[in-house]
C-alpha cells in the first residue's frame, strides 16, 4: 500500500494548493493528519481523491467559479496541447512533402523552419503540459491511419512510443526545472536538451520494436533508428532485402521499388516520431526560455472582435491545410515508394470522417475562445 499512500499524499498536496494562501498550509497539515490516522489504506486514498476533485474556494475578493466556467477552463487547457500536436504534425508533414517533391535539401530547410515555428509558439513548460501533449499525440497518431498506409501504426506501436516519450520528457522537465531553481542554469539547459533527445531516441526504439520483430531487423541497431528516421531514406540499409519490391505485413499488401526492411521500419518510425520531435522542440524551448530575462505580460487588446476574427481565419486555414495533407497521403498500395525515401505523409486521415472534422472545428472554437478571452485577474 505504499504506492497508494504516496498517491494519497500527492492528491492532498494538490488539493491544498487550490485553496487561498492563508488556508492551504493549515488544511494540508490537517489532511495529512487524517491520512496518518487512517494509515496506508484504500480508505485514505478515497479520502484524498474526494479532496482532489472537490471545488476549490476562491480568494475573498474573487467571484465564485461555477462548474460550467471550470469546465470551459479545462477545455481551453486541453485545447493548447491538442493544437500544438496538430501544428507539429502539419509542419512535419510539410517537410516530408517538400522532400518528396523538391529533394532532400528542401526537406531539411522545411524541417528547420518547422522547428523555428515550434520555438516561436512554445509556452510555459510543465509536467502537466507534457502529459497532455502525450495524450494528444497518442490520439492523433491512433486516429491518423484512416487508410492503412503505415504498416506498423497500431496501438501496439504507438502506445509504447508515446508512453516512453511522455514519461522521459516529463522527467526531463522535472530535472531541468529543479536544476534551474538551484541556480545551475547551464546544467539545466544541458539536461533539457539531452533529456529530450534521449526521450525521442528511446521512444523511436520502443515504437519500432514490433516492426523490427516482423521485418527481422536486429534490435541492436535501435539507437540509430531515431536519427535515421529524420534523414532521407537509403542512407543506411539493413535487414532483409526485397528485390521484387513486394511485401506483406499481416493483412496489408505493399508493392513498389526494391527495398530493405530498414526502409519500411525507418519510414514508419519517421511518421510516428516526427510530430513528437517537434513537440519536444517546443518543450525544450519553453524550458530554456525560463532563463531569459523576464518579459512583461502583454496587455490584452481591447479589440476582442479582431482577435476572434484572426482566430477564425487561422482556424479555417489550418483545417484546409489538414485536408490538403490528408489528400497527399496517398492510398496504401501507392505508399511503399514514399516509405523507402522517407517522405510519406501521415496523420490526418481522420479528416475523411465528419466526426474528425467536427472535432477539429471544436478545437478551433476552443482556441478562438482562449485567444479572445481576457486574462483572469490574480490576487
Amino acid at each position: 500500500m505504499r504506492a497508494a499512500d504516496h498517491l494519497a499524499r500527492r492528491l492532498v498536496d494538490s488539493a491544498a494548493r487550490r485553496w487561498p494562501a492563508d488556508l492551504r498550509d493549515e488544511l494540508a497539515r490537517e489532511w495529512h493528519g487524517e491520512l496518518d490516522a487512517m494509515g496506508p489504506s484504500w480508505r485514505g486514498l478515497a479520502f484524498a481523491g474526494s479532496l482532489a476533485v472537490s471545488p476549490a474556494v476562491e480568494e475573498a475578493d474573487e467571484e465564485p467559479v461555477t462548474w460550467a466556467q471550470r469546465g470551459a477552463g479545462w477545455a481551453r487547457t486541453l485545447s493548447v496541447p491538442a493544437a500544438l500536436t496538430l501544428l507539429a504534425a502539419a509542419l512535419f508533414n510539410a517537410a516530408h512533402l517538400a522532400q518528396g517533391r523538391f529533394g532532400a535539401i528542401a526537406g531539411a530547410l522545411a524541417l528547420v523552419t518547422a522547428a523555428a515555428v515550434m520555438v516561436t509558439v512554445s509556452g510555459r513548460t510543465t509536467v502537466r503540459r507534457v502529459v497532455l501533449l502525450g495524450a494528444a499525440g497518442y490520439a492523433f497518431l491512433l486516429a491518423g491511419n484512416q487508410v492503412a498506409v503505415m504498416p506498423f501504426m497500431g496501438w501496439i506501436d504507438i502506445g509504447p512510443a508515446v508512453l516512453v516519450w511522455t514519461i522521459l520528457t516529463a522527467a526531463t522537465v522535472r530535472v531541468s526545472t529543479s536544476l534551474r531553481a538551484t541556480g545551475r542554469t547551464v546544467l539545466a539547459a544541458g539536461a533539457a536538451v539531452a533529456g529530450a533527445v534521449l526521450a525521442l531516441d528511446l521512444a523511436a526504439a520502443a515504437g519500432s520494436l514490433h516492426a523490427a520483430a516482423v521485418l527481422g531487423v536486429n534490435a541492436a541497431s535501435a539507437p540509430l533508428w531515431f536519427p535515421l528516421a529524420l534523414l532521407p531514406g537509403g542512407i543506411a540499409d539493413f535487414g532483409a532485402y526485397f528485390a521484387d519490391g513486394t511485401a506483406a505485413f499481416g493483412s496489408l499488401q505493399q508493392a513498389g521499388p526494391a527495398f530493405h526492411a530498414s526502409d519500411v521500419l525507418l519510414g514508419n518510425a519517421s511518421a510516428m516520431i516526427g510530430p513528437l520531435t517537434l513537440c519536444s522542440v517546443a518543450v525544450v524551448a519553453g524550458l530554456l526560455r525560463r532563463g531569459s530575462p523576464h518579459r512583461p505580460a502583454a496587455v490584452p487588446s481591447q479589440d476582442a472582435a479582431g482577435k476572434v476574427a484572426l482566430g477564425v481565419v487561422a482556424g479555417l486555414g489550418g483545417l484546409a491545410v489538414g485536408e490538403v495533407l490528408r489528400r497527399s497521403g496517398g492510398a496504401a498500395e501507392l505508399t511503399l515508394h514514399r516509405l523507402v525515401d522517407n517522405s510519406a505523409v501521415f496523420g490526418f486521415g481522420f479528416l475523411a470522417h465528419p466526426a474528425g472534422r467536427v472535432a477539429v472545428a471544436l478545437l478551433i472554437g476552443l482556441l478562438v475562445a482562449h485567444l479572445g478571452a481576457p486574462a483572469r485577474r490574480t490576487s
